[in-house]
């Protein structure tokens, strides 16, 4: 893979858009104030920048590099954290926050059941609003739902353009 390149795009209200290479397309992050609020490769559906995007602070600008940095060492199949990355959580339920930072807490390489992270989310009959939760996640990657699978080792749902096929080359990429 060619060194990852940022590229700032559309500026208007309070968020700052930054693209990234990966060897499954390009990706876009958006920042507000309070962290990355998204990461999400662009398909046809979501290729535009959003309307609502302003110019970011230089503390914003630093976190962009470093996500980027973090992606290419991901990427080229380092075992990456993405711990030092403040993630915007506005708009998700106390739940959600809580299975999200349960979710982070999986290890490169490794994979937990829905129903694992239910238990460790503090319910453990919620297994399927885990899976709702992670249907959700907007910071793909960071909150690594791919590493989430079914009580029996099967993968299941990957909202990301490529849906089980990304999900599996993520989970390969980490396990190589």
């Amino acid at each position: 893979m060619t060194h990852t390149q940022i590229e700032e795009i559309d500026s208007v209200a309070s968020m700052r858009a930054y693209r990234h290479d990966s060897p499954l397309g390009e990706m876009r992050s958006l920042w507000t104030p309070q962290g990355l609020y998204s990461l999400s490769w662009i398909s046809e559906t979501n290729g535009g920048a959003a309307s609502s995007i302003t110019e970011s602070t230089a503390a914003e600008n630093t976190a962009a590099r470093e996500l980027d940095r973090q992606l290419e060492r991901y990427f080229a199949g380092e075992p990456v954290s993405f711990d030092s990355l403040q993630v915007d959580h506005q708009g998700r339920t106390e739940f959600t926050r809580r299975v999200y930072q349960c979710c982070r807490q999986i290890s490169f390489g490794q994979t937990s059941t829905y129903k694992e992270l239910a238990t460790r989310s503090g319910n453990e009959a919620a297994s399927r609003a885990v899976g709702a939760a992670m249907s959700r996640n907007r910071v793909l990657l960071i909150i690594p739902c791919h590493r989430v699978i079914s009580q029996h080792g099967q993968l299941r749902g990957f909202s990301a353009p490529g849906g089980l096929t990304t999900k599996q080359f993520l989970l390969d990429l980490e396990t190589k």
